[in-house]
């Protein structure tokens, strides 16, 4: 494992049920029903589910008409995204008060880089429970889990162990402990189809993954397989970036079950859209180029992108762009999409246009 004389410390903080746990705060009588938050109709999509929700087997991007026959009795409620900026703005002005760098990964996530703060906030899970209640607080009752380590994508990882409201440490050395019975799936950058091939193989775990070797993963899958070989010896020295690096905003899925039909890809972008909006919103900052690029089984690639009239953070403008670029591309009999990405380049903070 990569390291160094003065171990990172790495919180990732992800808001509990983020949507729809503000519409509970907000409707106290819903407490204890399932509820999902987003789009009705034939083309609706998931936004957010609720706890309860999700023991019935909804999740967000899921088709609204799917949710509600895994769960008639669900309250639906559509998405408030203004309110949800506006509650997301309170979350981050806490997350600063605990650290000078916190990288935004969507509206209601983020890494902090808490390295060099014990003297100030106590050790690395006291500073945890502490952004806990201060975010308690400070969105009057909201919860959220943080995830610990010197690595982050692990930290990402352990913020999901113990949801909701949970904490998970992983101290200094325990790393590879940490994810060698992690399911292959957990680790970045194993897709459907990754998994697929590994398991195949006999390969489930990280620690079985690791034990590969690089010269097979590199025999396997390329210049990928070496980032999967870094990833499994918790090979991570990337930073805790502060929101003016990143300049393209994207999300990009790939899919176990190809995508058949314009409809289906449009269900796609709008989830995607939503996504991409939501971290443009957590980095206060503006869209002015949309990209969209589908892949199909075939591996062949359409990529189009287009300048909107002025910069945005609305999902619903970058969804109808995204819509009018897949429209200009030429989908003969069935189409089926492997993989899809969609991006926004914004506008940099002195005002030149990126891209």
């Amino acid at each position: 494992m990569a390291g160094s004389d003065a171990p990172r410390t790495i919180f990732h903080v992800d808001m509990d049920a983020f949507f729809a746990s503000v519409e509970i705060r907000d409707r106290p009588e819903l407490r204890g029903r399932p509820v999902v938050v987003g789009g009705v109709g034939r083309r609706g999509v998931v936004a957010a589910a609720s706890y309860e929700a999700r023991k019935h087997g909804c999740h967000s991007a899921q088709p609204m008409a799917e949710a509600l026959r895994r769960c008639p009795e669900a309250v639906v409620l559509p998405a408030r995204h203004d309110h949800y900026t506006a509650v997301s703005q309170q979350v981050f002005e806490v997350f600063e008060r605990f650290s000078p760098v916190v990288e935004a990964l969507s509206i209601d996530e983020a890494f902090l880089d808490m390295s060099g703060t014990e003297r100030l906030l106590g050790p690395p899970r006291a500073a945890a429970d502490a952004v806990r209640r201060a975010v308690f607080d400070a969105t009057g009752g909201l919860t959220c889990s943080v995830g610990i380590s010197t690595v982050k994508f692990i930290a990402k990882i352990a913020s999901g162990e113990n949801k909701p409201d949970g904490v998970t440490e992983i101290a200094p050395g325990d790393e590879l402990g940490f994810l060698d019975p992690l399911p292959i799936a957990k680790l970045w950058g194993v897709g459907p189809k990754t998994q697929t091939r590994l398991i195949a193989h006999g390969v489930r775990t990280v620690g079985h993954l690791r034990k590969l070797g690089l010269d097979t993963l590199l025999a396997w899958f390329g210049e990928s397989g070496a980032k999967l070989h870094r990833l499994s010896r918790a090979d991570d020295p990337r930073p805790v970036e502060g929101r003016r690096s990143r300049l393209q905003i994207s999300h990009e899925d790939t899919y176990a079950v190809d995508v058949e039909g314009r409809d289906a890809l449009r269900r796609k972008l709008l989830s995607q859209s939503m996504r991409v909006a939501d971290r443009l919103t957590a980095k206060r900052t503006r869209a002015r180029r949309v990209q969209l690029k589908i892949r199909d089984h075939t591996f062949k690639t359409e990529t189009r992108q287009c300048m909107l009239p002025e910069p945005t953070r609305q999902g619903r403008i970058l969804y109808d762009a995204a819509c009018r670029l897949l429209d200009t591309v030429e989908l003969q009999g069935t189409f089926r999409v492997a993989d899809g990405y969609f991006a926004a380049d914004h506008t940099a903070f002195w005002g030149a246009m990126v891209g």
